[in-house]
């Protein structure tokens, strides 16, 4: 009997499809390597693994050999633990057969620079660095914005300004880290180095904000909008008001400790926001000029308040005020009660500034049972056109005389005015002229050319 066979067309029909597939497969294939981007995506990572290979066999060549685990009778030993250097001249000891990862991170850190441990950190933050200095040319007694005594006699000169490197790093989502280096010359001709700031910061949202560290204190308003850099001026230096202490002015404008703030809840149309410090405070010595950075002359801390509102109805408007007291032993024995009090109204935009600021220094001493009272203000107004900008202020400071703290004594008032012009978004030029009318003896004047720029 003749015996038919069916012939089933699906697994030969499936059989085609998978072979036209492999086919499609492959040509897809062949066109993606063929691909510029692919090839040098391809052509990277054969030299990574190249690198990494070559970098393990540095790696183990630098390693000690590993020590002969005796055999006891079947039971496992602990690897023997060996000596690793961590490029500070100590041992750190490790496991001879398999470096942990902060070992091998430490060895790989040596190799970079053979015989330095680079401590490296892959993906930690990175650090910002920006600078800022000025050149310039003074003629006459009141010439020079940096330093007290006001109106010392001196011949023209060309003048160096303070070498300012500010640096910032993110840290993470809350914490950042900022500083300011400053490399300042003296009226001996010699350098001095500051670390005029140096903040950890932690934001935990627009209400809270505190610092840690060296800071500018919340003392108005110039003291905190301008710190060491003379090209965020206008003008070539700070009121005398404010100058800094190892310059001889009157104000603690730096302390160390902490320093919150925040934007008050709800308040959001009027931009109120509130300040609060404590620190060391100013050095008890008048003489000292120092800020108490690692050793405080009294166990008592100053402590300070500040407020200010930045309406959204009238943009560029500030007006604040602020509480600074402290306690201060000039003769390491009776106390001198120090109390700070300040109120500022500004307004600036692209076009208009306007600056005003009065400041009562109180001091109220153990003593002799006196109060003390020194007022000081200024006022300053500019206006831009194109990149020129002329201002003019007016100073006035009125020391007591007999003040236990005070170096200065005496009225120091007067009028500045000047021009800056912008020959780059980072350079500028001013020209100013200073007169200083003070107690007892003739007026000061002096003229002073500066060239200021960021780089």
């Amino acid at each position: 009997m003749r015996r038919w066979y069916t012939i089933k067309p699906f697994p030969y029909l499936c059989a085609a499809l998978l072979a036209n597939f492999q086919l499609s497969a492959q040509e897809a294939d062949r066109k993606l390597l063929e691909d510029p981007v692919v090839s040098k995506l391809l052509q990277r990572l054969a030299d990574d693994e190249a690198r990494i290979r070559s970098l393990e066999a540095r790696l183990s060549s630098l390693l000690p050999p590993a020590a002969a685990v005796p055999d006891h009778g079947g039971v496992t030993a602990s690897p023997v633990l060996a000596p690793v250097p961590t490029g500070n001249g100590e041992a750190k000891s490790s496991p001879a057969t398999e470096p942990d990862s902060a070992s091998a991170l430490a060895m790989a850190s040596m190799m970079a620079g053979d015989h330095d441990h680079a401590m490296e950190i892959p993906g930690g933050p990175v650090l910002k660095f920006r600078g800022f200095t000025d050149l310039g040319f003074g003629v006459g007694q009141a010439s020079n914005h940096l330093v007290f005594p006001l109106g010392v006699p001196g011949h023209s000169t060309f003048t160096i300004g303070e070498f300012d490197l500010f640096m910032s790093s993110k840290i993470s989502d809350h914490l950042s880290f900022a500083s300011e280096l400053v490399v300042g010359p003296s009226p001996d001709n010699s350098w001095g180095l500051d670390i005029e700031r140096i903040q950890l910061t932690y934001r935990a949202n627009p209400y809270f904000e505190v610092s840690g560290g060296r800071y500018h204190t919340a003392i108005g308003y110039y003291n905190t909008m301008f710190h060491h850099g003379t090209w965020f001026q206008a003008a070539t230096g700070r009121p005398f008001m404010y100058l800094f202490e190892d310059s001889g002015g009157l104000l603690p404008v730096h302390n160390v400790g902490l320093t919150a703030t925040g934007l008050v809840p709800g308040t959001e149309k009027l931009g109120l926001h509130w300040i609060a410090e404590v620190g060391n405070g100013r050095t008890s010595d008048r003489n000292a000029y120092t800020v108490q950075n690692f050793v405080a002359d009294k166990n008592r801390k100053s402590f300070n308040v500040a407020a200010y509102v930045r309406p959204e109805g009238v943009p560029g408007l500030q007006v604040g005020g602020s509480i600074y007291r402290d306690r201060l032993y000039p003769d390491t024995v009776t106390p001198v009660n120090q109390t700070v009090a300040s109120a500022y109204a500004v307004y600036g935009n692209s076009t208009w500034e306007f600056l005003n600021e009065g400041v009562l220094l109180r001091n109220a001493s153990g003593f002799n049972h006196r109060v003390y009272n020194t007022p000081m203000m200024y006022s300053q107004v500019s206006r831009r056109f194109g990149a020129y900008r002329p201002y003019l202020r007016y100073q006035y400071v009125n020391a007591i005389a007999g003040d236990p703290v005070n170096v200065y004594r005496g009225k120091y008032a007067g009028p500045s005015f000047g021009i800056r012009y912008d020959l780059s978004d980072y350079a500028a030029l001013k020209f100013q002229y200073n007169r200083i009318n003070q107690t007892g003896i003739a007026a000061l004047n002096g003229l002073e050319t500066q060239l200021a720029f960021t780089f």
